[in-house]
Parts: C-alpha cells; sequence; structure tokens
C-alpha cells in the first residue's frame, strides 16, 4: 500500500472507519482521541508511552462504557482488523488509469482542468 498517495490512504481510513458498527466506531474513535491528546502534550515518545500507561486510553474507555479492559481490547483489536481489511480490498480494486496523452483532446480553450478520482 506504500505506492498510493497518501492523502487516499486517509480517504480510505475514515472511510473504513465509517463502515465500522456503531459500537466499534464509537469505542475506536474515543480511544484515538485520547491517544490523540496525550500525543499533543508529550514533548517526546518516551513521555508518550509514559502517558499512555498512567492515563490508559483503553482504563478509561472501560471506565466510560461500562467495560472490562479485555473486552475493550478485543473490541479494538476487531475494529482495526476490519479496518485493515477493508483498506486492503479497496486498494487492491482500484485500476490507474493514465490519461496523460488524452488530455489534450478534453481541453478547450480557456476552461479549467479538473481531475477525479473515483472509489469503489
Amino acid at each position: 500500500m506504500s505506492s498510493i498517495n497518501p492523502i487516499l490512504v486517509q480517504f480510505l481510513y475514515r472511510s473504513a472507519i465509517a463502515n465500522l458498527s456503531d459500537k466499534k466506531r464509537e469505542i475506536y474513535q474515543y480511544i484515538e482521541r485520547k491517544e490523540d491528546e496525550l500525543e499533543k502534550i508529550a514533548r517526546n515518545e518516551k513521555q508518550f508511552i509514559q502517558l499512555m500507561h498512567e492515563k490508559s486510553p483503553f482504563k478509561e474507555a472501560a471506565d466510560y462504557f461500562s467495560l472490562d479492559i479485555s473486552s475493550i481490547k478485543e473490541v479494538m483489536d476487531e475494529a482495526q482488523a476490519e479496518i485493515d481489511l477493508m483498506i486492503m480490498e479497496r486498494s487492491n480494486r482500484m485500476r490507474w488509469i493514465d490519461y496523460t496523452g488524452a488530455k489534450k483532446s478534453f481541453r478547450r480553450k480557456k476552461s479549467k482542468e479538473w481531475t477525479f478520482i473515483f472509489v469503489s
């Protein structure tokens, strides 16, 4: 997947998250948000790891959703597996077509140039 444009990967990632079940999506996004908050306040990787241990997003999610940590971990593992699979399947279905030479025939005088990408 390294040959895919990073912006497209982010689009596929957000799309995959949106396709998770409500419960998985809510838990996944809650933990992601908490991890992002810790990343913003950490000065370096070592402090980030320390904050992750002290203010565990998994523990906070377990408290917030009234579940045990192992259930939260299971939901996160399932969600991540689904996200990875959706991204992989969609990126494998993509077909790139080079229209570089054909572009001249589509141009009109003083018209704007448009580029489209279709992802299914």
